[in-house]
């Protein structure tokens, strides 16, 4: 087992933070009429970009096991030292952010899930980079890709909700970006043809300046639409810190919190 360390105090911080916000997604939960409530209940994935590895060891010692990175370099150092860390039984690592498709080849290897997949291009490179990994692995010389027990990798599409028309890519420039909602269709069947990818549902940011309620709404009645086409996508990843009751209200089953469980962005970011 590696050495990551931190100190009681600050585990005991994170501690608490995550049990405060577990407590509230599960009130929420619990008050979203039940036609919207999912039958699974709400995720909690923790995001701890910019945090050290031990932040994320304080926390894997408490039992929470779901986080989210939306930057390779540093997902993929710290799903490596958690894997060594965990002793065999690692966190799940879900991959958030924009992704340039030349980095699918990283990505792949520790994330069980890929919540921003925005273009076909990008599931291709996903495919191709996931049949890479276990062809490897297969001849031993790779390891087995984190998702490979799962029968492959979960690809959830990010759509823009923002009704100026953010296009793909525009999340690298510093925008809410996302699929267009009439290509939703395209890509879904694009990842469900892909030997290795599995499709689950959809992701999405609530726009800048705009009701998160009324965007999480639109969120919604595309899940339906693309269940009657995909029953399996069934999830919608939704609602960070600041929105994640109006998320949870429109049937969101996974919320991405950071700074609600993680606290101030350390200095040297």
């Amino acid at each position: 087992m590696s050495e990551l360390t931190y100190a009681p105090e600050r585990a005991e911080e994170l501690a608490e933070a995550h049990a405060r916000i577990r407590a509230e997604i599960d009130e929420w939960a619990a008050e979203t009429p039940r036609d919207l409530r999912p039958a699974s209940g709400v995720e909690l994935m923790t995001v701890t970009k910019f945090f050290p590895a031990s932040d994320v060891a304080a926390l894997y010692d408490v039992g929470v096991r779901v986080f989210g990175e939306n930057r390779d370099q540093e997902a993929s150092a710290k799903a490596a030292a958690l894997a060594d860390y965990a002793a065999g039984d690692p966190p799940a690592w879900t991959y958030i952010g924009q992704l340039q498709s030349n980095k699918a080849k990283s990505v792949v290897k520790y994330a069980t899930a890929v919540h921003s997949v925005d273009r076909s291009s990008l599931a291709t490179a996903l495919g191709k980079a996931y049949r890479s990994a276990v062809a490897q692995y297969e001849s031993e010389e790779g390891p087995e890709p984190a998702s490979a027990p799962n029968g492959g990798l979960e690809c959830l599409i990010q759509v823009g909700l923002d009704d100026t028309g953010a296009t793909p890519g525009e999340a690298a420039r510093g925008a809410r970006g996302g699929a267009d909602p009439d290509d939703v269709w395209r890509i879904a069947d694009h990842i469900a043809e892909a030997d290795g990818l599995r499709v689950g549902g959809l992701m999405a940011v609530a726009p800048l300046g705009a009701d998160p309620a009324q965007a999480f709404e639109k969120l919604w009645n595309l899940s339906v639409q693309l269940r009657r086409r995909h029953p399996e996508a069934w999830k919608i990843s939704a609602g960070m810190s600041a929105d994640m009751r109006e998320a949870i209200r429109w049937g969101s089953t996974s919320v991405r919190v950071g700074s609600a469980i993680m606290g101030r962005r350390p200095s040297n970011t």
